[in-house]
Order: C-alpha cells, then sequence, then structure tokens
C-alpha cells in the first residue's frame, strides 16, 4: 500500500485500477474526492439528509461490489449518471419526499436555455395552487409568497399553528403529485447543473 498522498497525486483511471484489484485506499480516495459532490447534488433535490447519505452509500456500496467488473471510460461521468439514476429510481418508487420551495428556487436559477422548463415549472406550481381549497391555498401563499412563519399565519387568520401546519402539509402532498410528470426532466437539468 502506499501513503495517501502519492494516491491523492493520481488520475481517477489509476485509481481505478487500484480498485480493481480490492485497493481500499484508492476507493477511499475516491469516495472523499466524489461523495460530497453527490450528496449535494441529491440533497438540493430532496432536502432529506437521511435520503441523500442512503443514495450515496448505495452508489459507492454498488461501486465497490463490482470493482472487478468495472469498464468506466470517465468515472466522474459515471458517476454523474449513476445518481440521476438513483434518484430517478427513488422518485419513481415514490418513496421521495420533495421540498417544493426547493425546486422552485432552483428553477429560478436555470440559464436562458432552460427558460422552457422554468416556465412549465412555475404554470404547474400556480395551477395546483389554485385548485387547493380556499383556506389550503390562502395559509400556503402567506407561507411561500409573503414569507410569514406559521405562527405569523395563524395569528393573521385568527387559527391554531396546528391548523397551519396541517394545511401546509395537505398542500405540498397535493403539489408534489401535480409536479410528478416534471419529476424526472428537473432531476436530470440539476443532476447535470450541480455536479461540476
Amino acid at each position: 500500500m502506499l501513503p495517501q498522498q502519492e494516491y491523492q497525486m493520481w488520475p481517477d483511471a489509476k485509481l481505478l485500477e487500484l480498485l480493481r484489484l480490492d485497493d481500499r485506499k484508492a476507493f477511499e480516495i475516491l469516495y472523499n474526492k466524489y461523495s460530497p459532490k453527490l450528496y449535494y447534488a441529491a440533497y438540493n433535490l430532496f432536502r432529506d439528509k437521511d435520503v441523500c447519505e442512503d443514495l450515496v452509500q448505495e452508489l459507492f456500496i454498488d461501486l465497490w461490489t463490482k470493482r472487478n467488473d468495472l469498464n468506466i471510460a470517465s468515472l466522474e461521468w459515471y458517476l454523474k449518471v449513476a445518481i440521476k439514476n438513483r434518484v430517478l429510481m427513488y422518485i419513481r418508487t415514490q418513496r421521495a419526499t420533495l421540498d417544493i420551495s426547493a425546486i422552485e428556487v432552483l428553477a429560478e436559477k436555470y440559464s436562458a436555455d432552460s427558460q422552457l422548463l422554468q416556465h412549465d415549472i412555475s404554470r404547474v406550481l400556480e395551477d395546483n395552487v389554485a385548485q387547493l381549497p380556499e383556506k389550503c391555498r390562502q395559509i400556503f401563499t402567506l407561507s411561500r409568497k409573503e414569507y410569514l412563519s406559521n405562527k405569523e399565519i395563524a395569528t393573521r387568520l385568527g387559527i391554531s399553528i396546528k391548523t397551519v401546519e396541517n394545511q401546509m402539509t395537505i398542500a405540498l402532498r397535493y403539489l408534489r403529485t401535480g409536479l410528478t410528470d416534471y419529476l424526472p426532466s428537473i432531476v436530470a437539468l440539476l443532476m447535470v447543473h450541480k455536479i461540476k
């Protein structure tokens, strides 16, 4: 086994070669290099620490398990595609709990070439918000557009904080359902933009 400093200077291709030979230090270097980027990309969409950690861990466990059969030209590209596929699979199995506000914020950051997607997401969100029951819509709007806390909303509307929380849960559940058709496109774009 070589000193860690030497490993860190080697390109991914050399580390992959060592990985195929069951070198745990090469695996550790690759994990330390790429796991934060992959975690960050998933976290920007899910805002769920445990889910993101699990997805990254599963990806690297799979990498280690298949190490002897790896035929990877670009490790960075392979990992980008792998985490994107894991996120998409997670969404398809409907285990994911998405952060709607994170999607809105990230959609606003897209460049001009993705303005159409941003417009579509905004339109779908607005259409779905419009279909919420009146009290639910009012609470959601005060929270997301006027940035009021649950306590401030409860005071303004003369209702309990628990009622505000329940209505927000209903609104977010409904809005997540309304975005289901757009999620694969959103995830694909976010993964490409966030893992650099």
